[in-house]
């Protein structure tokens, strides 16, 4: 059924699935929408490049939300959601203000449940300073055994790994060759989700900056200065444990979840058992939560929403394609793998850009926006000396991440 001009499309949350949401139905449907963006906060900060805080004098750089609103001619609401009522189609803030919809993209991303006390848990905000006093300690020779814990259930793919690389890094260029320094997932290899040619390399990779993986298992910590790792009856010696937070999902009233809290939807991002309701990014109960995966769920909500206002479009499905840059210190390693089972195992690491901007965040509309806005990656080169030119804010940008 094609609506009239003006359809009213709320999106709640301004992460990455709520900007990429919002970016991309401008571009797709122009003024056949009317936009608002529910959200509290003043900043949209680009979280996956926090890692690299402790070892570089850089801050992370954020967009304020007015402005990025202001460039895509919709509003901004700053506040939070309290509850759905879709039968009357609104929503209700905490503020008691009662927004209305025609239909309610859900990015609300997910909240963190810390996983140790006595811990660092990293989780992409303020524990830059934190991290870059352990690194202070550990150059001053006050701890030398740092384990990192990945958590079970859902939780981002990377920053582990980024830690344990720019660490073991930092104790290289220090001249620190005492400090010992553990990784310990459950995943049966390293990055898994990427596929075994990505998990061999960072194996590999791992190995020569003499971090020791301990793979399909879990960290129980006990205190003062062990950790038992499960399964078995194995203890390791620790001075600090890093880690981060496990994810679970924001309940909220009068919308469907799972026993985690995550909210179930379809590969065109419909919330199961509710017209007109969408939800993207760690919200939703797709296991594996990471930003560029997030991009691509909005894409595909914002596809179908412009479908349904009467844009010539077919719209794509969630199609699953992981993007990553790990960070080590040296050259960085872009991984790829098309995790949608359409595709066999074509898993890829490789020095060399494998998609543009080459960001750790792979938006196919919210990466080339914050690459204009930031200068981010403007410097990098795409392989075989191909330079490509800063992308302009057209919001026409459909051919910059190839798939």
């Amino acid at each position: 059924m094609t609506r009239a001009a003006g359809h009213r499309v709320l999106i709640v949350g301004g992460g990455v699935a709520g900007l990429e949401t919002m970016l991309a139905l401008r571009a797709l449907a122009g003024d056949r929408v009317d936009i608002t963006l529910l959200a509290p906060e003043l900043k949209f900060v680009n979280r996956s490049m926090a890692v690299e805080q402790p070892f570089t004098p850089q801050r992370v750089r954020g967009i304020r939300l007015e402005r990025v609103v202001g460039d895509v001619q919709a509003r901004w609401h700053r506040d939070a959601l309290r509850r759905v009522d879709h039968e009357h189609r609104h929503v209700m803030t905490r503020a008691d203000e009662q927004i209305p919809y025609d239909t309610l993209v859900l990015a609300t991303g997910a909240r963190f449940e810390e996983n140790y006390a006595d811990t660092l848990s990293y989780s992409g905000g303020s524990e830059g300073s934190s991290y870059r006093l352990m690194l202070h300690r550990l150059a001053d020779g006050d701890i030398k055994r740092i384990a990192f814990v990945k958590p079970s259930g859902a939780s981002w793919l990377l920053p582990l790994y980024d830690l344990a690389l720019l660490t073991a890094a930092e104790c290289a260029t220090n001249d620190h060759p005492d400090v010992e320094l553990t990784l310990v997932t459950p995943e049966e290899a390293p990055l898994a989700a990427f596929g075994k040619p990505v998990s061999d390399a960072v194996r590999r990779l791992c190995e020569e900056r003499g971090i020791r993986l301990l793979t399909s298992s879990y960290a129980v910590a006990q205190p003062p200065s062990t950790l038992r790792i499960a399964p078995g009856k194995r203890h390791i010696r620790i001075d600090r444990v890093i880690t981060q937070p496990r994810l679970v999902g924001r309940w909220i009233p009068g919308i469907p979840f799972d026993r985690d809290t995550f909210v179930p939807t379809d590969t065109a991002g419909h919330v199961r058992g509710l017209d007109d309701v969408f939800a993207a990014g760690d919200a939703t109960n797709f296991p594996i939560k990471q930003g560029g995966l997030a991009a691509q769920q909005a894409d595909a909500v914002a596809e179908a929403i412009a479908a349904s206002v009467g844009v010539d479009i077919d719209p794509s499905r969630f199609h699953p394609t992981l993007r990553g840059v790990l960070l080590t210190g040296d050259e960085p390693r872009y991984l790829r793998a098309d995790i949608s089972g359409r595709a066999g195992d074509d898993s890829t690491i490789s020095a060399e850009p494998l998609w543009w901007p080459p960001d750790k965040l792979a938006g196919r509309y919210l990466a080339p926006y914050l690459s204009s806005q930031t200068g981010a990656a403007l410097d990098v080169h795409m392989p075989h000396g191909q330079h490509v030119a800063p992308v302009q804010i057209t919001l026409d940008t459909q051919a910059l991440i190839p798939v």
